[in-house]
């Protein structure tokens, strides 16, 4: 068994059984395989969408008490999915959801809670800005690109133990280190301890290659990230100080996904798929695992294909069977 990491493991909670450092970005790492053994509570939850991180959070055995989503079919899917998470949609002069229109005392008061007492203030803001995918304004996106800014006045008004902040990897790079920057230095300067990691969903057991930047911070002590579940070969990053000794699964694929759906999973009412023109099925067709639009015939591709503007390196792309899906988007 690897030693315990010399630095006090007090701040990380005594039930981890591990720490390792990655040694890349100086970032803590804890073991939490056989649960994380800490202090569970209530979260605000901003951004909510359809509940993704809610839903983890609960498995792990916290309580959502309020949600903040300004689409409206997105609040409709938590009523119907949690009918007992509140939704804090009072449109009193304002959008329902609007984030920069709530104020942190109007969400406590829904959440039942005072200052200080939320456990975790979570959310994912809009990513377009930051997506290498889009335009690429970051905080100067007119749309949403300053809601990071909400972000953090929410933590700061709530004083919760600590908060999760979710966004795209691209959100990391140095055209947006103003983003990053804000936000430690408002966190710091409200004690909290603060750490963000470009994490990918496979190296966790999820078949699809997608990453995103995750920001943890804590009141009470150094953030900790779980340490990977898998790998692309099974081996652990030499980055990680002291190397753990429990072995890595290797990735999981597309292949083996598919083969563990049931029957009854697919036939869903509301597993749904596109509806696709003959045409576009038999476009599909000609593409090979692993490749994308670029290996059409030109007459088969729409203009906008033709023409080379389009950037996408996704479009039309194939997943490969053995190996995770790359990063699905909408209607992918």
């Amino acid at each position: 068994m690897p030693q315990r990491s010399t630095e006090s493991a007090t701040d990380l909670q005594a039930s981890f059984p591990l720490i390792f450092r990655n040694q890349t970005t100086g970032n803590r790492f804890v073991d939490v395989r056989d649960g994380f053994g800490g202090q569970n509570g209530s979260v605000i939850s901003l951004f909510t969408g359809g509940g993704g991180m809610e839903i983890g959070l609960e498995k792990a055995g916290f309580q959502t008490t309020v949600c903040v989503e300004i689409d409206r079919d997105s609040r409709e899917t938590l009523r119907r999915n949690r009918p007992n998470w509140a939704i804090f949609e009072d449109s009193r002069d304002r959008e329902p959801g609007d984030i920069r229109a709530i104020s942190a005392k109007e969400l406590l008061l829904r959440a039942g809670l005072k200052f200080g007492e939320a456990a975790l203030v979570t959310g994912g803001a809009p990513c377009q800005p930051y997506s290498n995918m889009g335009k690429k304004l970051g905080s100067g996106d007119p749309r949403n690109g300053d809601l990071f800014l909400e972000f953090a006045r929410i933590v700061l008004e709530t004083g919760p133990r600590g908060f999760i902040f979710e966004n795209v990897a691209g959100i990391a790079q140095d055209r947006h280190g103003q983003v990053i920057d804000y936000m430690r230095e408002q966190f710091a300067g409200s004690g909290y301890q603060v750490a963000f990691e470009v994490m990918n969903a496979a190296d966790y057991g999820v078949p699809q290659q997608r990453k995103r930047f995750i920001m943890l911070g804590r009141r009470d002590g150094t953030p900790g990230f779980p340490c990977p579940t898998h790998a692309n070969n099974g081996a652990w990053s030499k980055s990680f100080v002291p190397t753990p000794s429990t072995p890595l699964e290797p990735w999981r694929t597309v292949s083996q996904t598919f083969n563990e759906l049931s029957t009854e999973r697919v036939h869903r009412h509301d597993c749904l798929g596109m509806a696709h023109a003959q045409y576009m099925v038999e476009r599909m067709a000609l593409i090979p695992q692993g490749k994308n639009f670029k290996v059409l015939p030109l007459e088969l591709r729409p203009k906008c294909w033709q023409t080379g503007k389009h950037q996408g390196q996704d479009t039309f792309g194939r997943m490969e069977a053995g190996k995770p899906a790359p990063t699905i988007r909408t209607a992918g």
